[in-house]
């Protein structure tokens, strides 16, 4: 911290610093609540829409509609998973603990591309070259997949390996 001139620390730089520190934490909670908004919204429009579509026989193609409605549910669920890296930032302030909530998300994401696609491509019959793109574009995305579950195991070995250094007690000191 800074000092001023008479030797006490700078309280008006200190001031500033927990100033931006809850107006941080206030957006924080602020744009959690919001993405609950968001989340419930989806959920509710896409399963109320669905419902009506099929209540009322305004269902052409009920492959495609249903294709619709699980895309919105895995993008709410998708939009939940944020919530939750929102929440465990602001409960264990741990970098570690963030970007596994958000490879959770990314491997959410990275399913429903496979899942759309996969379906979306047997609902419409595309022709052989189609195929093919859609194909390397979900090996891709499975590739990124399975770098994402590596990433993911490596931090949560970290994270159990430093937990377990920090209840280990100590034999040597006396």
């Amino acid at each position: 911290m800074a000092m001023a001139s008479n030797g006490t620390p700078n309280r008006r730089r200190f001031s500033m610093v927990r100033a931006l520190e809850g107006g941080d934490g206030m957006a924080h909670y602020l744009v959690a609540a919001l993405l609950l908004v968001l989340a419930v919204a989806i959920l509710l429009v896409s399963t109320g829409r669905f419902v009506y579509d099929v209540a009322t026989g305004h269902i052409h193609d009920f492959a495609q509609s249903a294709l619709n409605y699980l895309s919105d549910i895995l993008f709410g669920v998708i939009v939940l998973e944020l919530l939750s890296t929102i929440i465990t930032y602001l409960t264990a302030r741990k970098l570690e603990s963030t970007v596994k909530d958000f490879l959770v998300v990314g491997l959410i994401s990275c399913v429903r591309k496979i899942l759309l696609t996969g379906a979306q491509s047997s609902i419409t019959h595309p022709s052989t070259t189609e195929v093919v793109h859609e194909s390397i574009g979900a090996l891709i995305t499975i590739v990124g997949i399975c770098l994402l579950i590596g990433a993911l195991l490596l931090l949560d070995r970290r994270e159990k390996a430093d937990s377990s250094e920090a209840t280990a007690p100590d034999h040597g000191s006396k």
